[in-house]
This record gives structure tokens, sequence and C-alpha cells, in this order.
């Protein structure tokens, strides 16, 4: 098992691509694995890992483009530069918002589009927000109750939470959660809930895998990441289910309550931040920094 890499401040890391990683940020760890089908070199699954220019802000997006090959390499780019944008804004709606005008735009014409779900943590309150567009429900463990729950999004009166690039104003309702040292949130794609069992062709659902990873014990929460994200993959093979998409998988787990990167690291993000103002088109402007918490 590789061992974690921090992710520096303004950094935007992820892709298409395969992918068996680490990350280490302030207050959470996590684990990133991505399979393109059929050994692919690349895929329709997008995932994007940053840290904020105070390294207090980190923010996980995990999508599922419609199509493949350069269609989606072009849908990945435009992803990477809106998460750069609003690497320092906190509340993933807006991101959410802008992501799917873009992804409106991509589509004129095409139909394309992608359901996305975009996770925010603010490591000095412990405060995860989570914004979900259509995307498989996530799921979290609490380590106090030892007992995995999905993350549901609040009810909207008015059309929200739609895949990107349906419907242009479409609006984003996020759901926040306070996380405690141990408690772990899994974000995935359609690939383990659609997974058929052989020879009866039923799907495991949501309600499947939830069941599943309730039978593989709290004894998961002591371990790395990485090991969660193999006994499900393991699991669900053993029970004689068939993955036949493009698998991606995050798995982030509290590890304290912190303030970030401290002085220096505070410092640091706005020297960068600073440098960043000679050229306006690309500033992240700072909700971190502006907004009282």
């Amino acid at each position: 098992m590789s061992q974690p890499a921090p992710i520096s401040c303004t950094e935007v890391w992820g892709g298409n691509r395969a992918a068996d990683a680490a990350v280490e940020l302030p207050g959470i760890s996590g684990w990133v694995f991505s399979r393109p089908f059929r050994g692919e070199e690349a895929g329709g699954d997008v995932h994007y890992v940053s840290s904020c220019g105070t390294g207090k802000i980190t923010r996980v997006m995990l999508a599922d483009v419609s199509g493949h090959g350069d269609a989606v390499a072009d849908t990945g780019r435009k992803l990477r530069r809106v998460m750069q944008r609003y690497l320092n804004h906190e509340q993933p709606g807006r991101l959410a918002a802008r992501l799917n005008r873009d992804m409106a735009e991509l589509s004129a014409g095409t139909g394309r589009f992608a359901t996305a779900v975009i996770v925010t943590y603010f490591a000095p309150r412990g405060r995860l927000t989570l914004c979900n567009a259509g995307h498989p429900t996530p799921m979290i463990y609490r380590a106090a109750s030892q007992q995995w729950s999905t993350i549901e999004q609040p009810d909207a009166e008015d059309i929200a939470n739609l895949p990107l690039g349906v419907l242009e104003e479409s609006g984003y309702v996020g759901r926040s959660l306070t996380l405690q040292p141990h408690d772990l949130v899994f974000v995935y794609t359609d690939c383990l809930t659609e997974a058929r069992a052989r020879g009866r062709g039923a799907m495991l659902g949501t309600a499947g895998l939830l069941e599943l990873l309730a039978d593989l014990g709290p004894r998961l929460h002591d371990e790395a990441p990485g090991m969660l994200k193999r006994a499900i993959v393991n699991e669900i093979e053993r029970r004689g289910f068939e993955l036949a998409d493009d698998l991606t998988a995050v798995v982030l787990k509290c590890t304290e309550r912190s303030g970030g990167t401290g002085g220096w690291g505070f410092a640091r993000g706005l020297l960068r931040f600073l440098v960043a103002a000679r050229h306006p088109r690309q500033i992240p402007w700072p909700d971190g920094l502006l907004r009282r918490h």
C-alpha cells in the first residue's frame, strides 16, 4: 500500500485515468480508487481532490460523465479549471451551479450530461458539506455508534440537484454534517450499486451495498481508507456480483479537528493568492479568508 501524499495548497489532483492512491489533507485522510472498464487507459469517471489557499478547505468531486474518449477528456479538463477557480468557496452548491451551466453549454445538441457529488470539508470545525447532482447516494460510518447509513439530500421546494447539464437553471442544495475522529465517508460511481448477480441478473442496489458495508463490520474504521476500498470490491465479487462499468470510489476518514496548516500555511496560502491576483481571470476568490466561521 502506498503512503499517503499531502496535497499542496491550491493544488487540484485527479483526472479520468486509473488511480489507486492515498491522500493526506488537514484533518482528513483518504483513498481514491479508479478502474476504467475492461482495462482501458481512461474512462467516463472523473475525480478531483483539491486544497484551498489556506489549507483549511478540502474538496472532493466525483463525476460520472456520459460518453467516452475525447469527449470525457475535454469535459474533465473543463471540470479541473472550474475546480481551480472555486478552490476557496466553502459551499459546494455554488460550484455545482457553475458546473451545471458549463455542462449545459458543452452538451448543447449532444445530450451529454454528468452525475456528480461534491464534498467540501472545513477542517477547523470538522464540517462536511455534500452536494449531490443525481449521483448514487453517499454513505457515512459513525465510529461512535459503529453504524453505516446513507447521506440523503434535503428536500427542496423547486427542481434541484439534477445531473449536470440536464437543466441549465437547476438549483443545488447541500447537506452539512459534523465529522468526529474515525468517522468515514464513502462516495462511489454507479458501478457498485448496478453490479449484477451472475445468473440471476439482480442488481446490488443502494440497500444491498449498505448491507454489505454493515456486514464488513466496525473493525474497518481502524484500518487505512485503502483497506476499506479493497474490502468492498472484494466482498462484492465474492458474493457473485459482476462489476461491468468504470469504477471509482473515494473513502474519506476524519483524523482530527485541524486548524489547517498553521500560521506558516496560512501565510503561504495568502502569498499564493496575492501572486495569483496578477492574473485576475484565474483568481480563486477566498471564501475561507473572508467569511467568519
